[in-house]
This record gives C-alpha cells, structure tokens and sequence, in this order.
C-alpha cells in the first residue's frame, strides 16, 4: 500500500506501520528511543498509534539508513530538514561515503602487501614495517595530487624541485624513496646526457609501477643516461654496503625522513656517500609560510590565532634541533624555501585543511568554523579564490 492510498487508516498500530514499511517493530522501537520517531499518540490500550506523516518520515529514515547514514545523522537531518535540500543531504552523504571507500581501500592495499610478503613463519614486526611502509608510499601520493588540484601558479611542483637541485651532465643521483618518480617524470625531457639516477624504494608500493615506467624508456633516454630501482630496505645495513660501492653527486630524500625512528641515522649513512661538492637535499618538519599567513588571517578577522602561533614555534624549534643534530656531517647546511601557493574556491575544503593542519585548536576551530565560512565565503564571491601562500622548506646540505 502506497501513502497516497485513500484506504489507508488515519492511524496505524506499531505492528502495521512495520509491515506496511517492511521493517521489524524492534527498529521502530529504536527509532522512538533515539528520537527519531515518536507515536503520534496512544490507543485505548496504550498502544502506539501512527499516521501518514510518520510513514513518510519512515520511509526517509529507511532510505537514509539504506545510503550510509548513521542514527544520530538521520536525528540531525530530520531536525534540520528544512535547512537543508535533499540534493545537498545526499551530495554531503556521497563525500563522506567516497571518502571512506578511499580509506578502506588503502587500507585493504596494505593488508594485501603485507600477505603477499609473509614469510611461511609469520613475523608481526615484520607485518608491522610493511605496513608501515605502504602507507607512506600512499602518503607521498596523496600529498602530491592534493598539491596539484590546488596549484594557483599552474606549475608542477616537481618541476621546481628539479629546478633546485642544479643538476648537470655526468651526475650520479641517488633517490632515496624514489615512490612513482614524479621527479623524473615530471622533468623527462629535461635530463642531460651521461646522467645516472639509482632509486631505492621497496616493493609493493609506488614504486612498481616506477620500475615499469623505466623500462619503457630503455633506448628513449638521452645518450649514456642510466636510471634503475633497487628494492631494497633503508633500515638495513646490507642495503648502505651496496650503496657505499658509489658516491653520488646529489642525494634526494624527499618526504621521507618522518617515517623513520632515527631519521638521523639515514642523513649520516647518506651523508657517507655524498661525493666531495656533493649536495644533499631532504624535506622534514613543515616549517613554511603557511603558518605566517594563518596567523595574519586570523588577526584580520578577529580568531584566536595562539593554536597556530604555538604549531609554528614547535615545527621551527624542532626543525632547528635536527638541523644541529646533523651539520656535523657535512661542511655546509643552508634551507631553501620553494613557493607552492595553492587556490581554492570551496569553504568547506579549506577549513578542512586547516583543521588538520592545526589538530591542537581543534576544539576552537570546530567553535568557530560557520564564523571562518562565512569569512572564506565572502572572500571567495570577491575574488573568486583564496589563495593561499605556501612556501615549503627544503633543507640543502654541501660536503
């Protein structure tokens, strides 16, 4: 029986309603206990009683529960119906469905990875370290393509950290965590002659398809230009024996150092391979402009702005301990600072980076977050954009 129907009865028991609606009594019990769904009134033997407005609320609980929608958001947006558009009720729910489909995939790439490396004895450490390292495969992937969405000068960002490293024919290059190799890809054409990249990554992850890319540029590469991939493992030392059999002109460790326990220990072991006027170059903390602007942003507009003050002390205060950490491995240390201003022209999007981005003001920032889209909002209908300057940090070291 359709609502529309004219035989259908003014009011209903629980038992009908949950027929007509083909669901159990016990849902409808829950439904009245969360609020979601109370009985229009009591019959003479204090049964619930429903109407027709009930089963149209049913049916829209039955159909936001079908599509995702936890108890406590279907309470929210029944609350707030008019509020709120179907059409915008459905495109928030697709967002956060997609964005969890993207975190269990991830996650469900890793659990393959590590089954596909367990030995006949299993080793959870050893399950533990690939994860591990998939993840940051995945990391370094994200971060990237997230840059590129949002670029405001329309360059490739690893177009301008080729630019920095001041490459030049006849050098040896190590890439350490070399991933998808956007650097190489990025600058194809740009790679002089009788130039050597050895990668280092391991399997599994990014770096696979890496591989497959090089060998479809054996015979396309400029002449006496080499590149090839060791799957190997930097926390192991067979893996510096067989790279101390080199010295190599520049050493990349890009997005790399934060995954490991002793990051210090990786620049000292690279720091051996680094030939004499050699340069290594590696990102660590985040120290960059970003903070600087927030911190004028929430002054104009009048936001505490002490949750991203405090962010930006720590990250240049620990960017400075490890900088003393590690200059005694080389005669020179000096950071370079590289612009990646990025765009955007979505409220919501923005504030979800700086939500991240500042996790300590969390509790603030959520208090105040319609007050910053509306600031966002006002500046985006002005300008079209916002945008953002983002100059990341880049720690260059000479032997």
């Amino acid at each position: 029986m359709s609502i529309g129907d004219s035989n259908m009865k003014e009011t209903m028991t629980t038992g009908e309603m949950a027929r007509m609606a083909g669901v159990s009594q016990k849902a409808l019990r829950v439904y009245d206990e969360k609020g979601l769904l109370r009985p229009v009134g009591y019959s003479e033997g204090n049964y619930k009683l429903y109407d027709k407005n009930s089963l149209m609320i049913l049916e829209k609980i039955i159909a936001l529960k079908h599509v995702g929608f936890s108890l406590e958001e279907i309470k929210s947006n029944l609350e707030n119906s008019d509020q709120e558009s179907i059409e915008e009720t459905l495109k928030n729910q697709l967002s956060l469905m997609e964005k969890k489909i993207y975190e269990m995939q991830k996650a469900a790439d890793c659990i393959k990875v590590a089954l596909a490396r367990l030995s006949s004895e299993p080793d959870w450490d050893n399950v533990a370290d690939v994860i591990r390292k998939m993840e940051m495969s995945q990391g370094q992937d994200e971060r990237r393509w997230y840059a590129a969405s949002h670029a405001a000068d329309g360059i490739e960002w690893y177009v301008k950290i080729y630019d920095s490293l001041d490459f030049a024919e006849g050098n040896r290059v190590l890439d350490l965590g070399c991933s998808y190799g956007l650097l190489w890809r990025e600058n194809r054409d740009r790679i002089p002659e009788n130039f050597i990249v050895d990668g280092v990554d391991i399997h599994e992850g990014w770096a696979d398809d890496f591989e497959e890319y090089l060998k479809e540029q054996q015979g396309k590469l400029p002449a006496g230009t080499q590149m090839q991939i060791f799957f190997e493992n930097l926390e192991d030392e067979k893996t510096w024996e067989h790279l101390r059999q080199n010295s190599y002109d520049r050493i990349v460790m890009h997005y790399l150092l934060s995954y490991f326990e002793k990051p210090e220990e990786l620049i000292r072991k690279a720091a051996g391979v680094l030939a004499p006027g050699g340069m290594l170059s590696f990102t660590n903390v985040g120290t960059g402009a970003e903070h600087s602007y927030w911190i004028k942003f929430f002054e104009e507009h009048g936001f505490d702005k002490s949750c991203v003050e405090k962010r930006k002390k720590l990250l240049e205060k620990k960017e400075e301990e490890f900088i003393d950490q590690i200059s005694g491995f080389f005669t020179k240390v000096e950071k370079v600072s590289l612009p990646g201003p990025l765009s955007y022209d979505d409220s919501e999007v923005l504030f979800d980076r700086i939500l991240k981005k500042y996790k300590e003001g969390e509790k603030y920032l959520l208090s105040v977050k319609e007050k910053m889209l509306e600031c966002f909002d006002k500046l985006i209908e002005r300008d079209g954009e916002i945008v953002v300057d983002i100059n990341s940090t880049f720690i260059h070291c000479f032997n």
